[in-house]
């Protein structure tokens, strides 16, 4: 089951597109066996894109309590398995090298 909250998903949502789409590209440039290095290079730039976005969304804003009328600063409404959706571009260039370095090995 996956867990998120707010936009969280949006990690899934850009990282696998972009994965998937560097694997066909690198499978239909280079051949059989260079998808997963181009599913690796995909996910770097979802990595960045994440972040952007995740630092955007997150960003915290002020608000108002409803009852009291007192100042609330609202942060972090955006997850994907429970961490903010900008940390995930530091976990997903770790799968991206794993990615490469598999495919890199393919080739050789």
């Amino acid at each position: 089951m996956l867990i998120w909250r707010g936009r969280g998903i949006l990690v899934l949502l850009i990282a696998a597109p972009l994965g998937g789409l560097g694997a066909f590209t690198a499978m239909t440039l280079i051949g059989e066996g260079a998808d997963p290095m181009g599913a690796g290079i995909g996910l770097l730039p979802a990595a960045v894109a994440v972040f952007f976005l995740g630092r955007k969304l997150n960003a915290p804003r002020q608000g108002f309590h409803p009852a009291t009328g007192q100042p609330v600063l609202h942060r972090n409404a955006h997850t994907f398995f429970f961490v903010p959706m900008q940390y995930w571009a530091f976990i997903l260039p770790v799968p991206a090298v794993a990615f490469i370095v598999t495919g890199l090995s393919a080739l050789a």
